[in-house]
């Protein structure tokens, strides 16, 4: 026997399908400088330095990826961009579609001939989840080697 629905039923089926269906989002690796948000939007490279006393009022950092093309990084937290900047680094995440920011898996450093990893969001995530969840990670106990996501630099 075969049952018919209404015709509103069968569309909103049909689109709670279509919504519940992740977005094929693939990650990538941009390379570039890291620079202080502001000089970046005004198109150049400041601090001079990373002593410049600027890197104090610099209210987040981002990758410049070009002359003009900059992205945020909004799940890197400040300290880790403020280390690094003015380093040539390299970052593998997710570019968002609609705005010009990353979500990083990835955080390498270019140190010699080859990008050193330096964060993951997955060994971020362990030291959340030890600090605040359960407590049963002891400090500098790491979810994974950061060494195996090395790469040389080309």
């Amino acid at each position: 026997m075969k049952i018919k629905y209404p015709k509103q039923l069968q569309l909103a089926l049909s689109m709670a399908v279509l919504f519940a269906l992740p977005l094929s989002v693939s990650a990538e690796t941009f390379t570039g400088m890291i620079n202080g948000h502001e000089c970046a939007h005004q198109g150049h490279t400041c601090p001079v330095g990373k002593l410049d006393p600027h890197v104090a009022l610099e209210t987040d950092f981002v990758l410049m990826a070009g002359d003009k093309d900059y992205f945020f990084m909004p799940n890197l937290s400040r300290d880790v961009k403020v280390r690094y900047v003015l380093d040539t680094v390299q970052v593998e995440g997710t570019k968002h579609p609609r705005f010009n920011s990353i979500k990083v898996d990835i955080f390498r450093v270019k140190q010699g001939d080859k990008f050193v990893t330096v964060w993951t969001q997955k060994q971020a995530d362990f030291e959340y989840d030890a600090l605040y969840r359960d407590g049963a990670a002891w400090p500098g106990q790491k979810a994974e080697d950061l060494r195996k996501h090395d790469k040389p630099a080309s």
